[in-house]
């Protein structure tokens, strides 16, 4: 499921009914990017783990985990804006 778009790689997934992407920016950083509650956030991050297992869905445990990351990065971010 990933696009590459001016040289980043997108990946869509949806966690908690809150659509975002994950871009990854190359040299380990990666940008999540979702609307929550009406606001456009974008959160730095450079987990690299989180990014592989959010792109890979064959373990479905670490695959929800990465998610689950994703989705409290953006309310954490939401919450403190």
């Amino acid at each position: 499921m990933s696009t590459t778009t001016n040289k980043k790689i997108e990946i869509m997934a949806s966690f908690r009914k809150v659509q975002f992407n994950m871009q990854w920016l190359g040299r380990g950083s990666y940008n999540i990017l979702a609307t929550y509650k009406g606001q456009e956030i974008k959160v730095r991050t450079t987990d690299a783990q989180v990014y592989d297992y959010y792109d890979d869905d064959s373990n479905k445990e670490k695959h929800q985990d990465a998610k689950r990351y994703c989705y409290n990065q953006i309310v954490s971010t939401y919450n403190n804006r």
